[in-house]
């Protein structure tokens, strides 16, 4: 995987996100393309983000990438 800010977000893009407890099964992670998965780079001594901050960040981001459409 590579960090979001690598990752080319498009119009149509789908984000999909596992459940804060214990993330997607590996099963689905395997059937997505290598260069389609992402990753929030995070300090070594960090354990984890939530859910709703791994998600804000990752659709800012996406969002950002396409000019902010549909804001005021």
């Amino acid at each position: 995987s590579r960090p979001h800010t690598e990752l080319h977000f498009a119009k149509d893009d789908v984000l999909l996100f596992g459940p804060e407890t214990r993330g997607l099964p590996m099963s689905i992670i395997e059937s997505i393309p290598t260069q389609q998965r992402l990753r929030i780079p995070m300090a070594a001594t960090s354990r984890s983000l939530n859910l709703s901050n791994a998600v804000a960040i990752i659709s800012y981001e996406a969002w950002r990438q396409l000019g902010f459409a549909g804001a005021v």
